[in-house]
């Protein structure tokens, strides 16, 4: 599972090398500009084909029945709700920290 990752990372940082280093880096970006919808509609359906097969396999979840299919749904949802959850809890303890630089630490 670490190697997918790590290959995962190494072809964003070659596709991020490339955008940079291109000549047409204008050219690309009008082209993600003018398919943004397409783009994001299939980054919504790979992030839920993904998902949805990680929580089943961990939570042994069977498509067999309109029951299971219900069950497995639940499941789901309330996995994509525990998510949406946490990364309010994250922000809001994020944005309850000091972040301003307290001038009596300085040292000069």
């Amino acid at each position: 599972m670490v190697i997918t990752w790590w290959i995962i990372g190494f072809a964003a940082f070659i596709l991020f090398v490339t955008l940079y280093k291109s000549q047409d880096t204008m050219a690309i970006f009008s082209l993600l500009k003018r398919n943004i919808f397409v783009i994001l509609i299939v980054g919504v359906i790979l992030f839920a084909s993904f998902s949805l097969y990680k929580v089943s396999v961990n939570n042994n979840l069977s498509f067999n029945n309109f029951n299971d299919f219900l069950i497995a749904g639940k499941t789901y949802f309330l996995w994509v709700k525990s998510i949406i959850g946490n990364f309010g809890e994250v922000t809001g303890y994020a944005v309850q920290q000091d972040w301003v630089l307290n001038s009596t630490n300085i040292t000069k």
